[in-house]
């Protein structure tokens, strides 16, 4: 299909079904509901910016979608500050999940939404931004967004590109994936098997670098300022062993709480730390209510009250959890029951062996991690007890998951790298 036809498709048929969908998606899902109502006012928000940046060079656009993406661009602007401290640093996220990694961050000389992509608002914005270069940070690559940034002649870059379990190089988005690809001047992917898959979709050997994910360069970074700010919690004297479970949804606890109770008939003095992905009141309920179900003692991390008594701690606030893998002997990562594992490098860090359920939707480090011996995927609840068990003894699988782990450092300096090699002025 010719890209002009791709083009007509997706802004005659994609955009109008997005714009009537959208109010009834808003009345069905909170948190789309809070993305939308925070965008109103967001290019006249972007405007003021650009204002306020005028006759400041050159202007770096970077742009990642959610929480996880936001972790991956933060060294990366880092390292263009750091070289470049005169330049404009515009950073626009998607999800609200980005809002709470990005509120106090200073880096950026603007912060804000990416606005929905409509041709026109997305054409305004780029024309307000007026950028040098714009990167793409993780896999997203909004059409109206690269468009727009390629007929304007704004240099195109993404980082930490990561195409391998993903539905783009498929039917039937394939041939707009491709068309898309071939206006970036330089596409930096995590692993070999991504970039392969560029190449495999035309584009120019030449505009692909294998250079890593910069998330195990800040997660590391992240992991030393934890232990070196002290933990923010210490298990009774006596308890243990401590698990940490990361980012969970209902799917996970189920397997998680369940496993735990079978640990504690050999480990009666066992803890499980379960932080939801969603620390909702709601969801904590929920979560409260299982518990009790598996004959688990619950208490709220929040309270501090009872957490001596506890076999289940609930985390019920955002921004801890990376600190709690300090004081883990063993953890498990969410979503990894629901097609999307959360970070799996955040336990690694702290030199604490991972566990994850079987459809993870097939990130990098899961491989990575996998084959070093510190990350294990189980199917279910017997499977995962069994795995803490096999791990307790000693702490080699987290040695194994750490050293993996520092293998993978220096992502930031290879995209920077890269994109400077390719005439990105960063």
């Amino acid at each position: 299909m010719k890209p002009l036809l791709q083009r007509q498709i997706y802004n005659r048929l994609i955009v109008p079904v997005t714009r009537v969908a959208t109010p009834f998606v808003r009345r069905a899902v909170p948190k789309v509901d809070c993305g939308i109502a925070a965008r109103q006012g967001v290019l006249a928000r972007w405007q003021r910016a650009a204002e306020a940046t005028a006759g400041r060079s050159p202007v770096i656009w970077l742009h990642a979608a959610s929480a996880g993406e936001t972790l991956q661009a933060q060294p990366l602007a880092t390292a263009i500050r750091r070289a470049q401290p005169d330049a404009v640093i515009f950073f626009t996220h998607f999800s609200p999940s980005a809002e709470r990694l990005v509120h106090s961050w200073d880096v950026p000389d603007a912060v804000d939404y990416l606005p929905l992509d409509y041709p026109e608002e997305t054409r305004q914005l780029v024309e307000l931004l007026a950028p040098d270069a714009l990167v793409l940070v993780g896999g997203e690559t909004w059409p109206n967004l690269v468009w727009a940034a390629s007929d304007a002649g704004v240099m195109l870059g993404q980082a930490c590109c990561r195409l391998v379990g993903s539905a783009r190089v498929r039917w039937p988005v394939r041939g707009l994936t491709r068309d898309l690809y071939h206006r970036f001047d330089a596409v930096a992917t995590i692993a070999a098997t991504d970039a392969e898959r560029l190449v495999d979709l035309g584009v120019d050997a030449s505009r692909v670098r294998v250079a890593g994910d910069t998330r195990a360069d800040v997660t590391l970074e992240r992991a030393r300022e934890a232990v070196s700010d002290g933990a923010e919690w210490q298990p009774p004297e006596g308890a243990g062993p401590v698990i940490v479970g990361g980012s969970t949804w209902p799917t996970d606890e189920r397997v998680l709480l369940a496993a735990l109770a079978q640990l504690r008939a050999t480990h009666p003095r066992a803890i499980a730390i379960v932080a939801p992905h969603e620390p909702t009141e709601k969801a904590i309920a929920r979560l409260e209510s299982r518990a009790r179900g598996f004959g688990l003692e619950t208490c709220r991390f929040g309270t501090g009250e009872g957490l001596a008594d506890c076999a289940v701690v609930i985390v019920d606030r955002v921004g801890l959890l990376y600190r709690l893998y300090a004081v883990a002997d063993l953890a498990y990562v969410g979503g990894s029951f629901g097609g999307a594992v959360h970070n799996v490098m955040e336990p690694a860090a702290h030199g604490v062996p991972v566990t994850i359920g079987a459809n993870h939707g097939q990130p990098h480090e899961v491989d990575v991690l996998e084959r070093s011996g510190g990350l294990a995927v189980v199917g279910s609840p017997a499977e995962l007890a069994a795995r803490w068990r096999a791990w307790l003894p000693d702490d080699a699988a987290g040695k194994a998951a750490n050293a993996a782990l520092g293998q993978m450092a220096g992502a930031t300096e290879r995209t920077v790298a890269f994109l400077r090699e390719s005439g990105f002025p960063v």
